[in-house]
């Protein structure tokens, strides 16, 4: 689908002497950003508007459509900021059509609020937004949580940002390598850790909070990695190797008590991943001489590997409609590429050429994939739409960044 051309937000300070001109800026930027990481809009610059045409605030009969729709500017998202007593404030959005010469009518586009949350506020609009034009909310104010190397010889440790929002937030500090971060329920997020010398799974129940802690949640002897919770969250697989082989366990999601043993191959088996249904679980195994993505169902009955070309396929992730996986596919040397699978018909889509692009994870709406991209330096944290286009950087800080999971939600207690 081409992307839909829209203006750079227009937000009005309605104060008596200005004083909330820099609340109307981090709003109009917040929105633009949105805009502009959907993979739907495509955002104009500030510039990009009618030479002679003057906007007319709340309205609709005096809107300049014709002038903005010759500037190419299918949507212009106009708003206003006013003080409302008791330090908060008055917010209010609307998004004009050029094409059909009318507002389009959003739920709870005015509110009043503290300037702390106007970004908040602008990510519930364009979700809104998103809802309208394409019948799917989107998934800003969700986060991406990932593994973090500051600078070059420091440990890995795990951090999460909200998406629209480049403000990372660390979860783990105890200076040992902190790895493979997967989203837990209640908000939660688990990860590999070596704390105690072993790689165990430790869990931040909440992570960011002033008074969050971490807590061993697996911590048998040997290998305790890769962990992935069911869809509704009471159940977790993870790749144990209590007997010296790695294969693929259960676990209680809560307790962290040993529930069954899936694989016994005699190979290694690791990395799993759900269906959004919990009735399946891919996962990689080297059972046939090199690395592949297997399917079987979640109690461990009929293994089989997916059809897929190429000596080296790892990483999957289940797209939350259920209908692909998308993977990374070894293409010579340590260069990767991603490419999705489609269950219903067996097509292959090669997604990402060129620099090496690694570890993808799907948004919770399947609009969008989270990866890491490494041209020539250390790897970046990178995003894309379903198809591949519209690749960008989503944090371009110092370091170096490994295997994102983008929160989803969980629908229940097994």
């Amino acid at each position: 689908m081409p992307l839909i051309p829209v203006a750079w937000p227009l937000i009005q300070d309605l104060s008596r002497h200005g004083e909330l001109e820099g609340v109307t800026e981090r709003l109009s930027r917040a929105i633009a950003n949105d805009l502009g990481l959907s993979g739907v809009f495509l955002i104009r610059s500030r510039e990009s508007r009618p030479t002679s045409s003057m906007i007319t605030w709340n309205s609709a009969l005096a809107f300049d459509y014709l002038g903005w729709r010759q500037a190419r500017a299918w949507m212009v998202v106009v708003g206003e900021v006013a003080p409302n007593g008791d330090g908060n404030l008055r917010v209010r959005l609307d998004g004009y059509l050029t094409e059909e010469a009318d507002i389009l009518g959003i739920g709870n586009a005015e509110k009043v609020l503290s300037p702390a949350n106007v970004e908040d506020f602008g990510h519930q609009y364009v979700n809104a937004l998103l809802q309208c034009i394409t019948g799917l909310s989107g998934t800003f104010g969700s986060r991406i949580t990932y593994s973090h190397r500051p600078r070059a010889g420091a440990a890995k440790e795990i951090f999460f940002v909200e998406f629209g929002s480049t403000d990372p937030v660390q979860v783990s500090r105890d200076g040992s390598v902190a790895m493979l971060p997967a989203w837990a329920p209640g908000g939660g997020i688990a990860f590999t850790g070596f704390q105690e010398g072993n790689p165990d799974v430790y869990l931040a129940d909440c992570p960011g909070c002033p008074q969050g802690g971490v807590r061993q949640l697996s911590a048998r002897q040997g290998m305790n990695s890769g962990i992935a919770f069911s869809p509704r969250g009471g159940l977790a697989a993870l790749t144990m190797a209590p007997d010296g082989n790695p294969d693929i366990y259960l676990i209680d999601g809560k307790t962290g008590d040993a529930m069954a043993r899936l694989t016994t191959s005699g190979s290694i088996d690791t990395s799993p991943a759900w269906s959004p249904d919990g009735r399946r679980i891919a996962f990689v195994s080297d059972r046939r001489g090199s690395p592949q993505i297997w399917v079987m169902n979640s109690d461990g009955t009929e293994q089989r590997p997916l059809p897929l070309s190429g000596s080296y396929n790892t990483s999957p992730d289940w797209s939350p409609d259920g209908a692909e996986i998308v993977y990374q596919c070894r293409v010579g040397g340590r260069r990767f590429t991603i490419k999705v699978y489609n269950l219903l018909t067996g097509a292959v889509r090669v997604l990402t050429r060129g620099a090496s692009s690694e570890e993808p994870s799907w948004s919770p709406d399947a609009r969008m994939i989270v990866y890491t991209h490494q041209a020539r330096g250390p790897k970046e944290l990178w995003m894309m739409t379903r198809d591949g286009t519209g690749a960008r950087p989503l944090l371009d800080g110092p370091g170096e960044y490994f295997t994102p999971a983008w929160e989803r939600p969980f629908s229940g207690n097994r």
